[in-house]
């Protein structure tokens, strides 16, 4: 077990960090991992921008472009409000 050794579990510790860093989009951008975002506008519920047409309130999206049109919007941070969904 790599936990009796403090050098081992270091270098383990190190091993599985550098892994699961190649599995994040944030660090590997050809990491096929893509976020998905949840996107909640209250007071406008039918809110419409380039790209993106809320229902309910409530947009769903995968696609980086779209995400960083929404997040540029300057409703952003005061009518809209987001979460990332677990794939």
């Amino acid at each position: 077990m790599p936990y009796k050794d403090e050098e081992k579990r270091r270098q383990f510790d190190r091993e599985y960090k550098r892994k699961m860093r190649q599995k994040t989009p944030l660090s590997n951008p050809s990491c096929q991992f893509q976020i998905r975002k949840a996107y909640l506008c209250i007071q406008v519920p039918n809110l419409r921008l380039p790209g993106a047409v809320f229902k309910g309130g409530l947009f769903v999206t995968h696609d980086p472009r779209i995400q960083a049109e929404i997040e540029a919007d300057s409703a952003y941070g005061v009518h809209i409000f987001s979460w990332i969904l677990e794939p």
